[in-house]
This record gives C-alpha cells, sequence and structure tokens, in this order.
C-alpha cells in the first residue's frame, strides 16, 4: 500500500523522502504514517525495480535524497490503484490512500475505485447492522455493556453513512462530467 503511495505521490512532482513521509501523515493521520526504516529501504526497492530514480542533491550544508517517478512508476501506479481492495484491517487506510490519487485517473479508473470503496462501504454498513442485532438481542449481557455497545455501534454506523454518501457524492460528479 505505501507502494501505491510513494508512486501517487511523485505522479504530480519529484519530492524528498522527508516530504513524502509528510504527506503520508497528513493524509491518512500521524499514527498511520511509516518510519524512515520502511520508507528508504521502500524507495530502494522502487528504485531498482526502475520504478523511481534516487539523486542526492545538496542544499544547503545538508545532502537530500529526491525521488521523482519513472514512466515505468507511471504505469506501475495506474496498474496498482485499479486492484480491488482485499477486506481486511488496512481495508480503510488503502481506500484512503487510494483518494489521494483519484485527480490522477481517468473517469473509468476514478469509477472503478469508487464503486470499490462504495461495495465495501455498503458491506461495512452490514455488518455494523448484524453488530446492531448481535447487541440488541443479548438477555444475559450487563445492561451496561449493551447499552455502551449500542452507542459505539451508532457512531460506526453514522461514520460508515457519511463515508457512503461522500462515494456516491463522488460518483454523481463523476457521472455529471465534474
Amino acid at each position: 500500500m505505501y507502494h501505491l503511495f510513494v508512486l501517487g505521490q511523485l505522479m504530480d512532482h519529484a519530492m524528498t523522502g522527508y516530504q513524502l513521509r509528510k504527506a503520508l501523515a497528513a493524509a491518512v493521520g500521524q499514527e498511520q504514517t511509516m518510519s524512515y526504516g520502511v520508507l528508504y529501504p521502500l524507495l530502494e526497492r522502487l528504485a531498482g525495480a526502475g520504478e523511481v530514480t534516487l539523486t542526492e542533491k545538496t542544499e544547503g550544508q545538508r545532502q537530500k535524497r529526491w525521488v521523482a517517478i519513472t514512466d515505468l512508476g507511471r504505469v506501475q501506479f495506474h496498474q496498482l490503484i485499479v486492484i480491488p481492495v482485499v477486506r481486511n484491517k488496512q481495508t480503510q487506510l488503502w481506500f484512503q490512500i487510494k483518494m489521494m490519487g483519484l485527480h490522477l485517473l481517468a473517469p473509468a479508473e476514478r469509477r472503478l475505485v469508487l464503486t470499490d470503496f462504495q461495495t465495501c462501504t455498503q458491506e461495512q454498513l452490514v455488518h455494523w447492522q448484524h453488530v446492531h442485532d448481535y447487541f440488541s438481542d443479548q438477555p444475559n449481557m450487563v445492561p451496561g455493556d449493551v447499552a455502551d455497545g449500542l452507542q459505539l455501534n451508532q457512531l460506526q454506523q453514522q461514520q460508515a453513512q457519511v463515508q457512503l454518501d461522500w462515494i456516491t457524492k463522488q460518483l454523481t460528479r463523476l457521472d455529471k462530467g465534474e
């Protein structure tokens, strides 16, 4: 997933590793960012695969490593972004990263990514409804636990519904050619 993020960020312009890390934190939150111990080996692998170039430049008294995408990297970005997201504990992070690259996609690619996100979010809503039904039918649970579980479930359902509404709006804008 970080592979896709790095390529997507570089589609617009070259960046330093520091800038890439800051962009990820801004996009998905500080708790989801990657360490330099993950980032720099990833950049080396991407350079080895011919997807990016690494250039050392001295700026002031500091040496900075600039990363630029290659034509092969651009092709790889478009291949990676349209792959459906596997449903697991990193699903939401995958979609957040994909949403950062929507402006880089042709309408058909954008529709594919948004439709996958829409389906996933609809699946989340069904799941949260099942959780609601579970808590609602637990006569042997402590009433306070049931109440807390139902309140948390309400929050989870509302978050998923807001997300679904946002995706629907994006698809509508796409239909209108915006």
